[in-house]
């Protein structure tokens, strides 16, 4: 039979946090109360199944008949640290990129004087640059990350330790738009896909109003803006956790389930307990391997018949069922929506920041690509 080896991403994880975080995987996110007096974000760095160029640690993939490979997630959380926002001026429509071999974008970024590529990642809190990036920068006098600060989760046992900095970059460009003050993350011992220069995250983006439209493959950064009676119709309310996007999803006719959405991750990830509660069939999955942050673990490949979010659906979606749901019990969550589904529309992105800059919440309008005839005037 012939080997068949598929290409997935699903984001690494990173809490950076005041507190510690206690999960239950059965809350509510429209009941969840964010505790006033902790600060914690999330990073997101997708693997890819292929081999990188860049990173600390080769991994070898192979296949057999029954069994693909498929990248898994891991956890680290930072304590002590706390990033005020950045100042955010301009307006702009940028190109767009798939990264090859999935259907995550990536956008070009312009940093003091250089220009690299970064994952456009609204599963990251924060943004992250990779190692490469930092010294073509020049940065130095970023603060380290003390161990005691940081516990990692992850998949199998052959890591060394890893170490952290903060950066706080040089003005950020993207056409007409001006982004200063922003910190970056740069993490050792971990893996970018391909030639990127790092991960945007939801520090720069939530602090403008996005328009995405997957066939143009453009993004729109506009001044923030308040919904109008005909949007707020049709808009799925969003709300924050960690600096991510949750919101109420249906499958298979049940829910509402609580679910990350995550343009940094290809498919639908979701968690033991959800699979359990939707009876999938256990006839039509199949046993996979899924290589780790640090080694191997098993998981299993699945079909979602529906997938539901405010009144947009989506039919026979695949999904990965996690065997170590690190991400989803720390974000208190049933499961992760990546690009399969989000990518079958054009989506406008509302964020609406308190004083306090890491709690808000948020809007998400879905338009099917194929309706040319219906577009909002959201510029």
């Amino acid at each position: 039979m012939r080997q068949n080896l598929q290409r997935f991403l699903l984001p690494i994880v990173v809490s950076i946090a005041t507190l510690p975080v206690t999960a239950n995987l059965n809350a509510s996110v429209f009941d969840s109360e964010q505790s006033k007096q902790s600060t914690q974000f999330l990073v997101s760095l997708p693997e890819i199944i292929y081999p990188l160029p860049l990173g600390r640690y080769h991994f070898s993939y192979h296949t057999t008949d029954d069994s693909v490979l498929q990248p898994l997630n891991a956890i680290v959380q930072l304590k002590g640290l706390n990033f005020p926002p950045p100042q955010t001026q301009g307006e702009a429509t940028i190109p767009l990129k798939r990264l090859e071999g999935s259907q995550v974008f990536t956008v070009e970024l312009t940093l003091g004087n250089q220009s690299g590529e970064f994952l456009l990642d609204t599963g990251a809190s924060t943004t992250m640059l990779s190692t490469p990036m930092v010294e073509r920068l020049g940065l130095e006098g970023g603060k380290k990350v003390a161990n005691e600060q940081l516990t990692s989760a992850v998949a199998g046992d052959d890591c060394p330790e890893m170490s952290a900095t903060v950066h706080q970059l040089p003005t950020v460009t993207i056409d007409r738009v001006r982004v200063e003050e922003l910190r970056g993350l740069e993490f050792t011992n971990t893996l970018i896909p391909g030639e990127l220069s790092g991960v945007l995250g939801m520090d720069f983006l939530r602090h403008f109003d996005l328009n995405l439209n997957p066939k143009t493959q453009q993004l729109k950064l506009l001044t923030p803006s308040q919904l109008n009676s005909a949007e707020t119709q049709q808009a799925i309310p969003l709300k924050s956790r960690l600096g991510v996007m949750l919101a109420e999803i249906e499958i298979n006719g049940q829910g509402p389930f609580t679910f990350m959405l995550d343009t940094g991750a290809d498919t639908i990830f979701i968690s033991p307990s959800l699979s359990l509660t939707l009876q999938l069939d256990q006839a039509s999955r199949q046993d996979i391997q899924v290589i780790g942050f640090c080694g191997l673990e098993m998981a299993e490949r699945s079909t979602l018949k529906q997938v539901k979010m405010g009144d947009t659906e989506q039919t026979n979606l695949e999904a990965v069922i996690l065997s170590s749901p690190s991400v989803l019990d720390l974000l208190e969550v049933d499961g992760i929506l990546g690009q399969n589904f989000l990518n079958h529309y054009e989506q406008y992105w509302r964020f609406n920041l308190t004083e306090d800059s890491n709690i808000f919440d948020g809007s998400l309008i879905l338009l099917p690509i194929y309706q040319n005839s219906q577009h909002l005037t959201f510029d």
